[in-house]
């Protein structure tokens, strides 16, 4: 079963537990995409404008690769820049 919520149409109560509950699935497959996941070295790559979609793409690729999602590295970088589109 698929569902999708929009999330421009909740409430901030409801988007409050939202984005705490997706707090801790971080670092996990039940990561929804909704709260902010890496290092401040990456806040401009574009991840807090990107879609939740995007996000959690971004945030399994990283898992995939095998690194702690909330870290910063090479790896992560070039990660992030692929999924992002970074020239």
């Amino acid at each position: 079963m698929k569902y999708q919520i929009n999330l421009n149409s909740t409430t901030t109560k409801a988007f409050k537990k939202i984005f705490d509950l997706d707090m801790t699935l971080v670092n996990s497959e039940d990561y929804l995409g909704v709260c902010y996941f890496w290092d401040r070295d990456y806040r401009h790559t574009g991840l807090r404008d990107a879609s939740v979609s995007k996000r959690k793409r971004v945030h399994n690729a990283l898992m995939n690769a095998g690194l702690d999602v909330t870290k910063a590295s090479n790896d992560h970088l070039n990660i992030i820049n692929e999924m992002m589109g970074a020239k």
